[in-house]
């Protein structure tokens, strides 16, 4: 779902300005080619729905008349599913099947031509190879008409490495040799790079070539029919170059899709980390239940046996057994409150005082290890309706998990910000913050992320299943090195 939403939010940039297609990497170097503004219109068109055929059809003219579009979906099909296409309707196929794949630009990557000079050097290429294609195509037709459509495909495809020469200087590189990001042209498919000369197709193409270059003269084409490619190529450049039309007809379609793929994708993030939390809960509260009884039959024996038993060392065993039977039995205990908590009592509180309460215990542990310890925000009484004894037990899970992160040193903040139907508590700490691969587990029951200072524990998982059980819910905003802040969003009802 992220992926359409970049390509929707990038599509509303196509209808702007002429944009560089998505770089692919093609040997060493990672060229970028560009792409019309119709043609992106017209992708635009193609994700927003409609009909299969219709649109497929649309994708084949298109490729037709953008010659960098066809190479970078030939260039990009090869690398994925090494497509060997000889005809422009498969790789138009491809394209549509895999659009929402590949169609995704990295941030920052939308990048445009430099200027003018240098869309005009793209037209002037584009219309070359137009002219070759339609004389190949034309060509073959005479001598083998199965051959026609692949010559049309390799005359738009001739002389791949003029785009990136012309893509490097577009960027002010020097040209190399020997390949690298700046340098020498990047491979090819192996299909295309390999290609016979000798092929019939690649024959013509290589005869329309020499045509338009004067290298060689007409044989065979008469000037009548050179001179009606020249002209269905110039036509084809000024289309190449026209800016996209109907942008006030795509916006009102494309916002409204654009927001709810955010909105969605939020909700898909949030929703999955809920069901799967309920899902520990539902296996701790059975696994929990199923391991506590041959536990009991194990403390009891031990307590049996500890009371007639008279030599030391088989005491100290059994008291030792007895011990860790019961340190099993207290995980189990807090394995099931988190997953069947009591129901809570609310009640009015001040958050406040109880925050001030909160800080006060905690200053002894924090002053040990030197870190400051304080409330901000609201001063006077804040009052909500909540279970006062759980909401306790949340919050000192949280700052306990922000003294372990800091270690030594540092300062957390308890922020309590009232608003007029909900209230937030913020737990803020200048610890060493948290790595995007264990956010999505913080909150998992015994997860250790001891990287970042935390260790084993049920603590995160009761503080989030009290405050979702209070109709609340507990965010995390978090990168390594910037601290950590836990932020509880409270009704105040």
């Amino acid at each position: 779902m992220h992926v359409l939403v970049c390509w929707l939010l990038a599509a509303l940039h196509f209808l702007l300005s002429m944009l560089l297609l998505p770089p692919f990497y093609a040997g060493s170097s990672r060229p970028a080619l560009p792409m019309a503004d119709g043609s992106g219109a017209a992708l635009a068109d193609l994700l927003l729905g409609g009909d299969p055929p219709a649109r497929s059809e649309r994708l084949i003219e298109v490729l037709c008349g953008d010659p960098p579009l066809l190479l970078w979906a030939v260039c990009t099909a090869a690398d994925k599913d090494d497509l060997r296409p000889r005809r422009v309707p498969e790789v138009a196929r491809w394209l549509a099947d895999r659009a929402f794949e590949v169609l995704a630009w990295p941030e920052g990557s939308l990048a445009e031509p430099s200027d003018e000079a240098t869309g005009e050097t793209y037209a002037d290429l584009v219309e070359v190879r137009l002219q070759i294609a339609d004389l190949a195509a034309h060509r073959a037709r005479e001598g083998d008409p199965a051959e026609a459509e692949f010559a049309l495909l390799l005359g738009l495809l001739y002389g791949p490495e003029d785009w990136f020469l012309a893509e490097r200087d577009a960027a002010g590189c020097e040209t190399a040799e020997g390949g690298g990001e700046n340098g020498g042209s990047p491979a090819l498919p192996r299909w295309l790079a390999e290609l016979d000369p000798q092929q019939p197709a690649a024959a013509a193409v290589q005869f329309a070539a020499s045509v338009f270059s004067g290298e060689a003269g007409p044989q065979g084409a008469s000037e009548a029919g050179l001179d009606d490619c020249r002209r269905r190529a110039a036509e084809g450049r000024r289309r190449w170059l026209e800016p996209a039309a109907g942008l006030g007809e795509r916006l009102p379609v494309l916002a409204p899709k654009l927001a709810r793929l955010a909105v969605l994708e939020t909700q898909f993030g949030e929703t999955l980390e809920r069901e799967k939390l309920e899902a520990l809960a539902e296996f701790a509260a059975g696994a929990g239940h199923e391991i506590n009884n041959p536990l009991t039959v194990i403390a009891g024996r031990a307590q049996l046996f500890l009371r007639d038993e008279t030599d030391p060392e088989r005491r100290r065993a059994l008291a030792l057994m007895n011990s860790q039977a019961m340190r099993v039995h207290e995980m189990i205990a807090d394995m099931r409150l988190f997953a069947r908590p009591p129901k809570p009592e609310p009640e009015p509180v001040d958050v406040v005082a109880l925050v001030d309460g909160l800080v006060e215990g905690f200053l002894a542990a924090a002053e040990r290890q030197q870190t400051v310890l304080r409330r901000t925000g609201a001063d006077g009484p804040v009052e909500i309706e909540v279970d006062p004894v759980q909401l306790t037990v949340a919050l000192r899970a949280v700052v306990q998990n922000a003294l372990e992160a800091i270690g030594r040193g540092g300062q957390i903040e308890i922020d309590v910000r009232p608003g007029e139907d909900h209230l937030e508590i913020r737990v803020i700490d200048d610890g060493p913050g948290i790595p995007p691969e264990e956010r999505r587990h913080i909150f998992d029951p015994y997860y250790s992320a001891r990287q970042a200072g935390r260790g084993l524990g049920l603590g995160l998982s009761k503080a989030w299943r009290i405050v979702t059980n209070h109709g609340g819910r507990i965010d995390v905003e978090s990168s390594p090195g910037r601290g950590t802040v836990f932020t509880i969003t409270l009704p105040r009802l």
